[in-house]
């Protein structure tokens, strides 16, 4: 039985062929890319449990890859591989949500720890049930994207908010914006619309009971009683309450 469907991302040949025999050794399916352009058009295609990317890579390397699938694919796990210790990138793959930053080489058994870990992550996400909003319109969860990349992925961001899904625009990791639908935006006003509607109209009810003639006498009453008297009525009212 396969651990998982795994896609490792990697521009050098060597290093790409010698994890993907190791994964494929430990029990995981194993597909290739040669860069993140070529990884993203195979998760276009097909599924998978995780992804393993190298950070340098040309074109679009391993953050940029990490950034866009936080878009498309927001329940994938990302594995960063970094050619030496660097904690500033370690940092915005965390940041980013990567599920983990590893040190080339990487050994057989870590590796196919760490993948296993990512694959379980993967599978509780899909089966996490979907959140239900105050006005009862169920949304994925939110995907975040920086200024920058939602400029140059905008037509796929546009579509993913019409379709339904939240997209968080960051500037510099700091959530600055919140892309959603039509659909959505009136969805929240009318919910919003509809809790002011209620609770004027109970004000108006409670207001107009107020203003009875025997609410008038019963408040002027309170109003002119001592502590004792009042007291005493409180007394008596618990009791009728039983």
């Amino acid at each position: 039985m396969s651990q998982g469907r795994l896609l490792i991302v990697d521009d050098e040949a060597s290093v790409l062929a010698s994890y993907a025999r190791s994964l494929t050794d430990a029990g995981f399916e194993v597909a290739e890319a040669s860069d993140g352009a070529d990884a993203l058009r195979r998760i276009e295609r097909d599924q998978f449990d995780a992804v393993l990317s190298d950070v340098s890579m040309p074109t679009i390397d391993g953050l940029t890859l990490l950034r866009r699938l936080r878009i498309r694919s927001p329940e994938l796990p990302v594995i960063l591989m970094l050619e030496a210790p660097d904690n500033r990138v370690a940092i915005q793959g965390t940041e980013c949500g990567a599920v983990q930053s590893l040190i080339k080489p990487v050994a057989a058994e870590l590796l196919a720890q760490t993948a296993a870990y990512a694959v379980r992550l993967c599978r509780s996400r899909r089966n996490m049930p979907t959140t239900l909003y105050d006005y009862r319109s169920e949304r994925p969860s939110a995907a975040s994207i920086s200024a920058t990349d939602a400029k140059n992925e905008f037509g796929r961001i546009l579509e993913k908010a019409i379709q339904g899904g939240t997209v968080v625009i960051t500037k510099h990791d700091a959530p600055k914006a919140v892309l959603i639908s039509v659909n959505e935006f009136n969805a929240l006003s009318r919910a919003n619309r509809v809790k002011l509607d209620t609770l004027s109209g109970e004000f108006d009810e409670l207001l107009a009971r107020m203003q009875t003639p025997a609410s008038r006498v019963g408040m002027k009453a309170a109003f002119d009683a001592s502590p004792k008297q009042l007291g005493k009525a409180a007394v008596a009212a618990a009791r009728r309450r039983g």
